[in-house]
């Protein structure tokens, strides 16, 4: 009845039509449930500062997922995951962690705003643990695994790059 009165002329519903619309609302995506996810890593068996780690999700049965997490360790090793979205937390799933720790030519850290490449920075963390390209075995351990009701105690040993 109401469409039959919008399109009736001369009414003066057609603006209220136009205005209020036909159909439903937007819809937005479902939040996702994040949980805390924190540990510490140590290189070659001493907490670690400044490691930067990527959490990238394992895809598995056709399971389709975004996003994933990061964090930066302090100084004594300890990080807290953030989701992509910049909230804390990450979503419970299986992970494959990627880590990296990039230093200036005379092994001072990166500023915050400074390129890697613009500074001829290079990699300390053996490529077993930074590289993207992974095996068998280096996946198994660098995956992380985060249930449900989340996971504090996470616990990564990890190696430097070799010294030239």
């Amino acid at each position: 009845m109401l469409i039959q009165q919008c399109f009736s002329p001369p009414s003066g519903l057609v603006t209220l039509c136009l205005i209020v619309g036909c159909g439903g609302g937007v819809s937005k995506a479902p939040e996702e449930k994040l949980v805390q996810a924190s540990g510490v890593v140590q290189v070659d068996g001493k907490p670690a500062v400044g490691v930067r780690i990527r959490l990238t999700p394992m895809i598995s049965d056709g399971a389709k997922t975004v996003g994933g997490a990061w964090a930066i360790t302090g100084n004594d090793g300890s990080f807290k995951f953030i989701h992509w979205t910049n909230k804390d937390g990450v979503v419970p799933g299986d992970y494959l962690a990627t880590f990296s720790r990039m230093v200036k030519p005379d092994g001072s850290p990166l500023g915050e705003k400074e390129s890697p490449i613009m500074v001829n920075a290079k990699e300390t963390i053996a490529p077993k643990w930074s590289s993207l390209e992974v095996d068998r075995q280096t996946v198994e351990a660098r995956r992380l695994v985060v249930p449900a009701a989340g996971k504090t105690d996470i616990q990564f040993s990890i190696k430097s790059a070799p010294t030239a």
